[in-house]
């Protein structure tokens, strides 16, 4: 029991919340600019769990197709499938247990989030395998797990502004993402899978900009759409001040730090956000 107890933290990654938090924070954005979050009990639990329940699956799915490609990668050979802790029999089922706790879950939401939900459910389930022939899977990413769209369904707020947000998210996802990617380029190039760092090779700082740029003006375009403060602006500029503090991060061969580092960024896109819409605007 000892064994499953530990293979199922470390297969879900619950030992290593930054994806649980990189999910959470723009669910809580999206939610923040639609409803009275605080008083609003119901979705903020369908968020919270579903951050926690969607990354894990995801996690799961992940490492069940890449078992044999994690044994080769010195960074992902101890994971519980790759070392042979957990077997893939085992791995389905938590596969299939936490399919179950996302299912009871949607029970709490309206039709439309069910809808939406499993069309992104379907998405994960297939990213695993963008990086075998797709030249660039962290634009993948940035498409599937982004759940602007499913806590504005939750919310009954889909609009203009969800897609904003929702291409703004989508960038960030995929400027992170490749920082992740970043640390993992040498292990990648001799396996033989796709990222976006080998992708853009020599480009890839100026296109981590890039992305990061739309983040920036998605986010300028929602405070303008809501009419928010100029204190949102010092928002954007914190904001901006970590992304250039990731880019030093890289520059001394850690990426990896970059990467966790925009814990940070969802931080303070959410408390301005919230200070924002319920104090100021």
């Amino acid at each position: 029991m000892n064994r499953v107890f530990r293979g199922f933290i470390s297969l879900c990654r619950l030992d290593k919340p930054i994806g649980i938090y990189l999910i959470l924070w723009p669910a809580l954005a999206a939610a923040i600019i639609s409803i009275d979050l605080p008083s609003n009990g119901r979705v903020l639990f369908v968020i919270v769990m579903g951050s926690i329940l969607v990354r894990s699956i995801g996690c799961v799915i992940n490492d069940i197709f890449d078992r044999d490609i994690d044994a080769k990668v010195e960074r992902t050979k101890s994971r519980p499938l790759a070392s042979g802790e957990l077997s893939t029999f085992e791995g389905w089922i938590i596969f299939g247990l936490l399919a179950l706790g996302i299912l009871g879950l949607m029970f709490l939401t309206n039709l439309q989030t069910i809808i939406i939900s499993s069309v992104f459910g379907c998405f994960i389930i297939a990213y695993p395998l963008m990086k075998r022939f797709f030249l660039g899977p962290q634009l993948f990413l940035g498409i599937t797990f982004n759940p602007v769209f499913i806590v504005h369904a939750l919310t009954e707020s889909l609009n203009f502004s969800s897609i904003i947000l929702y291409l703004g998210i989508f960038a960030w996802v995929v400027a992170f993402d490749t920082y992740y990617g970043l640390s993992d380029i040498e292990d990648d190039k001799e396996i033989g899978i796709h990222s976006t760092p080998l992708w853009w090779k020599t480009k890839t700082q100026n296109l981590i900009f890039l992305f990061q740029g739309i983040f920036l003006i998605s986010l300028y375009t929602i405070g303008e759409i809501y009419e928010f403060s100029n204190i949102w602006l010092i928002g954007l500029v914190v904001i901006l001040l970590l992304f250039i503090y990731q880019f030093k991060l890289a520059r001394k061969d850690n990426p990896l730090a970059a990467f966790k580092n925009n814990n940070f960024v969802g931080i303070v896109m959410c408390f301005f956000l919230f200070l924002e819409m319920n104090y100021i605007a």
